[in-house]
């Protein structure tokens, strides 16, 4: 009898562990087996730890599926890899949903479902609708004169910099003779423009390289904080204990880079309070004073009502991780897209050299490019697009949620369920590119002029990045002032390799010294 009990046991066993492996919801995806703890990640990390994004290509030649599912952890996940089921979950209103309870990014909010990317109830849809279009009325999306003034004073700061050398101690760090410290050159303009949004002001160059060097450091807890939610940060998003191991898993950086804009943000909220002269002035010069009139007018108006519906969205709390979405990307993402292109021109010369005759051509050597010159340099436009989409610096973009279950293509697709689109992926599928192996900008050409552009590394749709056209904008505007003025060599020593990055929430290639030479 026992004999035939531990047989029973054994089957059972059996039958419980199969089912867990390799189980699935009904009419899903061909998908990849499961282990306990991180399910399907595990594979992944075996595939490549550092980009365990680069494994779903294994797998999806494996299964013969452009949509695959997996689990990470018990969250059961789909993968979509080709422009067409990309397009369909970033576009239909059944996937708007976000991450859901996700440790790792309620962590950087106390706990609390606060900001704009990483949330998706009421609270997100109105507080979305507020900020972008009282920042877009600032310059954040469209053209505005005095925004586009700032930038044009840093961009000759910049040249200045790099033509006639640095004013102080602080600059001798990132520009030393004819070689420049990618991304670190870049880093002042970059947060001087975002914060002319947040709060009307500019930091300016001085000889002391205080105010300039604090955008440095800013713009290096950004990078920080991204690189801590790279493979470890994913980690632990599916087994949270891990956060005890501190830096081990790249938590502490996580965490330390996301409270020093935090910080920074607080400390412009306290000036503000404390003088109060803002909140008093019916302006719109910049998004933060705004917020805090509005939020001054709900609050008043909801008297002793705590359970005003506006008096709790409308809070400090809330304003500060509104400007901390807002300002990561434009201190990590825009100089990293834009030393990419930097890096790509050392590469390709033989580009560079016709980004700089169409430049030299159109622009001329009197003044800095303008955005208005952009329609009129398909080449240099076509570049930056073939810089993105070689180097998607968000390959697995930001996930999506299932809010109610639905169809997509043949598949059922559940409630809750994660969805993941793979742009790296699709920007580099053959079917669609032909030879996305090659570098080639006159993909994005045809008889002179800038064709459609299919790629999307700003997603589309709903949850498209609110900050795509600021961010083309000023990468464009950087990019350009660069190689009309300079011309830039490999620097023997360092990590100028395409394959040198740093993975992450975003990847980013690593910050290295370029040798550069003024244009006559």
């Amino acid at each position: 009898m026992s004999v035939v009990l531990l047989a029973i046991i054994i089957v059972l066993l059996t039958y419980l562990t199969w089912n867990f492996v390799t189980g699935k919801p009904k009419n899903s995806p061909p998908g990849i087996i499961r282990l306990p703890l991180w399910g399907s990640y595990w594979f992944l990390l075996w595939g490549n730890y550092y980009f365990p994004h680069q494994t779903v290509a294994y797998y999806v030649k494996k299964l013969k599926s452009k949509i695959i599912g997996c689990y990470f952890g018990n969250a059961y996940t789909v993968i979509v890899n080709d422009y067409a089921s990309v397009k369909e979950v970033l576009t239909r209103k059944e996937f708007d949903g976000r991450l859901g309870d996700n440790y790792i990014f309620q962590a950087r909010a106390n706990g609390k479902k606060l900001g704009m990317f990483f949330n998706d109830d009421y609270e997100w849809k109105q507080q979305r609708r507020f900020s972008l279009h009282n920042m877009r009325n600032l310059g954040f999306g469209r053209r505005h004169t005095q925004l586009e003034s700032v930038l044009a004073e840093e961009l000759d700061v910049l040249v200045d910099t790099m033509k006639n050398g640095p004013i102080n101690d602080k600059e001798k760090q990132v520009v030393d003779k004819d070689r420049v410290l990618f991304p670190d050159i870049l880093s002042p303009i970059s947060a001087n423009y975002i914060w002319a949004v947040m709060a009307n002001k500019r930091l300016a160059r001085t000889e002391t390289g205080e105010e300039h060097e604090s955008l440095r450091e800013l713009c290096k807890w950004a990078r920080t904080f991204q690189a801590g939610g790279d493979t470890s940060g994913g980690a632990i998003s599916l087994t949270p204990w891990l956060r005890y191991f501190g830096n081990l898993f790249g938590y502490t950086d996580f965490i330390n880079g996301n409270q020093a804009i935090i910080n920074f943000v607080k400390n412009f909220i306290n000036e503000l309070n404390d003088s109060n002269e803002s909140l008093s002035e019916e302006t719109d010069d910049a998004f933060i004073p705004t917020y805090l009139r509005e939020m001054k007018k709900i609050h008043e108006k909801a008297g002793d009502n705590s359970e005003d519906i506006d008096a709790k969205m409308f809070s400090t709390e809330q304003l500060v991780m509104i400007c901390t979405d807002f300002m990561f990307p434009a201190l990590s993402a825009v100089p990293a897209v834009a030393t990419n292109c930097i890096k790509y021109m050392i590469h390709y010369p033989e580009v560079m050299k016709r980004v700089q005759e169409e430049i030299d051509s159109v622009v001329g050597p009197n003044r800095l490019p303008a955005w208005d010159d952009r329609s009129r340099l398909p080449f240099t436009e076509a570049v930056i697009r073939e810089v993105m989409r070689t180097e998607t610096i968000t390959p697995l973009s930001v996930g999506h949620r299932c809010t109610e279950t639905t169809q997509f293509f043949e598949y059922t697709i559940p409630e809750n369920t994660l969805m993941l689109t793979n742009l790296a992926a699709m920007h580099n599928d053959p079917d669609l590119w032909g030879d996305p192996e090659n570098f080639r900008p006159d993909r994005f050409i045809e008889d002179g002029k800038i064709v459609k552009d299919l790629t999307l590394p700003f997603g589309l749709g709903r949850r498209v990045c609110a900050g795509e056209t600021f961010a083309r904008f000023i990468i464009f505007e950087l990019f350009t002032t660069l190689v009309q003025n300079f011309d830039f060599e490999r620097l023997e020593g360092q990590p100028t390799s395409l394959q040198d990055k740093i993975p992450g929430l975003i990847v980013q290639p690593k910050s290295l010294w370029i040798k550069f030479k003024a244009r006559q």
